[in-house]
C-alpha cells in the first residue's frame, strides 16, 4: 500500500558475520560468535569472561575503510553498516536532490565504554593523575582540560550526522536516542514516525556498541547479570534454557534504510524486506533493572493495536531473550498472557543465543533477522536452548523451522524501564537477501 513504511536496505557488523548474508547463514547454522574474552584480565571479576566479538578479519576491514583519528570505534562500525544498507537499497542511484531525509541513531552513552580495553586503562590513569594533582574543583579541572586533546570516546561530540549527510547528498533530520537496550527498536519507531508525519521521505536508522571493558564488565558483574557459565563459551548465552546464568555482552552494529512505499516505488524499488506494522513504547520507573510482565504485555498489545492486528495474526516472535534468569521468565510470562494457549505452537527465536547482547544495536540487528524470517520463510533455531526451562515454556527449535511467515513480533527491553515492541509484516514482493561483501 502507498502509505506503508518499508525496509529496503540492511547492513550489519556482528560477531557472527560482517554482512547480512553471512550473518543470516550463521543464524540458520547455529554458528556462535561468543568466545573467551582474552583482551583483558577478567580474573578478579565475578563473571564476564566470555564476549561476542567481531571476527578479526571483519574488524580489520572496518578499521582499514572507516577508522579515523577523531572518529570513535562506534561511529566506524555504524558507518560500515550504513554503507552496506545504502548499497543494498541502491541509494547510489538516488538523485542528490532527493529528500528530505532522516537519520535516527542509537548508541551507548558517551565515555570509555565504547573504547578498546587499552583505551579505557589510559583514560582512567589520566583521571586518577588529574584528581591526585588538582582534585575536583571545577575551575582547576577546566584549566587542566583547556587545550588538552581528549579521545573521541570520552566526548559527546560526533561528525557522524555530517558524514551521513555527505553520503546522502541531502540535509538530514538527525535524531540521537539514548534508550539503553531498547534504543535500536525505538530508533526504527522514531524513523517510521518521521516518515508517516511527512517530515521525511526516507530514513537511515543505525546503532552500534562496543563496550567490552573492565569497567563495563564489573558493572554488569555486580548486578549479577553476566553469564557465569563455565563450559564451552559458545554455549554461554542460552535464552529460555533452565541452565542459563546471565547474558553475554557483544560488539556490533546495524543499519536499515526505511522509506515510504511511494518513495521506494518512485525510484524503482518494488521489493522490500519488511513493512512496519505498528509499535508499542513505554518507560516504567518502578525498577531500574527488573523487567515488568505488565509493561511487556502492554507494549506488545499496543504494537498489535497500532497495526490493527490480533494476537492470532502473529506467526512468530523474535524475542529479546537475553539469557538472564529474570528477563527470560518475565518476557515468557508476558507472552503467555498475550497469546495464551497459542504459545504451545508459536515458534520463538532468540538471536542473542549466538551473538550475545549488543545493547541498542541488538534491536536493529535482530530486525534484520525478523525481516529475513519473512522473506525466506525460515525461523532461525535457538541452538543453545537444549534444556528448555519449564518456567518459560516457550517453543524454540534446535534446527531451522521452514514455513511461511507473514508477521513477526519483535521485542526489545532495557535497563531504566525501557520497553519496545514492533510488529513487522511480510511485503507483497519480498526482497532476496543481499549477497556477501
Amino acid at each position: 500500500m502507498s502509505g506503508d513504511i518499508v525496509i529496503t536496505g540492511m547492513g550489519v557488523i556482528t560477531p557472527i558475520g560482517g554482512d547480512v548474508e553471512t550473518f543470516w547463514s550463521a543464524n540458520l547454522e547455529g554458528r556462535s560468535g561468543v568466545v573467551l574474552e582474552e583482551r583483558m584480565d577478567t580474573g578478579g571479576l565475578p563473571c564476564g569472561w566470555t564476549a561476542g566479538l567481531i571476527p578479526e578479519d571483519v574488524k580489520a576491514r572496518v578499521a582499514a575503510d572507516y577508522a579515523a583519528p577523531d572518529r570513535s570505534w562506534g561511529d566506524s562500525l555504524m558507518l560500515a553498516a550504513v554503507d552496506q544498507a545504502l548499497g543494498d537499497a541502491r541509494f547510489s542511484e538516488l538523485p542528490a536532490e532527493e529528500g528530505p531525509a532522516a537519520l535516527v541513531y542509537a548508541r551507548v552513552w558517551p565515555g570509555p565504554t565504547g573504547s578498546f580495553p587499552q583505551d579505557y586503562v589510559t583514560h582512567m590513569e589520566d583521571l586518577a593523575e588529574r584528581y591526585d594533582r588538582i582534585g575536583n574543583e571545577p575551575s582547576a579541572v577546566l584549566a587542566h582540560l583547556r587545550g588538552k586533546h581528549l579521545p573521541p570516546e570520552t566526548r559527546d561530540l560526533s561528525a557522524y550526522p555530517t558524514e551521513i549527510t555527505e553520503r546522502l547528498g541531502t540535509p538530514v533530520i538527525p535524531v540521537r536516542l539514548e534508550a539503553t537496550c531498547s534504543g535500536g527498536l525505538r530508533a526504527i519507531a522514531e524513523a517510521a514516525r518521521l516518515l508517516r508525519s511527512g517530515r521525511a521521505q526516507y530514513a537511515v536508522v543505525s546503532a552500534a556498541v562496543s563496550r567490552n571493558t573492565p569497567y563495563v564488565l564489573s558493572q554488569y558483574g555486580q548486578l549479577m547479570a553476566l553469564s557465569r557459565w563455565k563450559g564451552d563459551p559458545a554455549q554461554a548465552s542460552m535464552p529460555f534454557d533452565k541452565r542459563r546464568t546471565g547474558m553475554v555482552i557483544n560488539e556490533s552494529a546495524g543499519a536499515l534504510v526505511l522509506e515510504t512505499a511511494e518513495h521506494a516505488a518512485r525510484r524503482g524499488m518494488a521489493q522490500a524486506y519488511a513493512v512496519i506494522g505498528g509499535w508499542g513504547l513505554a518507560v516504567d520507573t518502578r525498577h531500574m533493572t527488573a523487567p515488568s510482565v505488565e509493561m511487556i504485555e502492554r507494549v506488545m498489545r499496543t504494537a498489535l493495536e497500532q497495526a490493527d492486528a490480533h494476537p492470532d495474526d502473529v506467526d512468530t516472535i523474535n524475542a529479546h531473550g537475553t539469557s538472564t534468569r529474570l528477563n527470560d521468565v518475565t518476557e515468557a510470562r508476558a507472552l503467555h498472557r498475550l497469546f495464551g494457549e497459542r504459545m504451545a505452537d508459536l515458534d520463538v527465536s532468540a538471536v542473542k543465543s549466538l551473538t550475545g547482547h549488543g545493547s541498542a544495536a541488538s534491536g536493529v540487528v535482530e530486525t534484520a533477522v525478523a525481516a529475513l524470517t519473512m522473506c525466506r520463510g525460515i525461523i532461525p533455531p535457538v541452538t543453545t536452548c537444549t534444556e528448555p526451562d519449564p518456567a518459560c515454556a516457550v517453543r524454540t527449535s534446535l534446527t531451522p523451522v521452514r514455513r511461511p511467515v507473514g508477521t513477526v513480533l519483535k521485542n526489545s527491553f532495557g535497563f531504566g524501564g525501557q520497553y519496545a515492541s514492533m510488529l513487522f509484516r511480510r511485503p507483497a514482493t519480498p526482497r532476496p537477501a543481499p549477497q556477501p561483501v
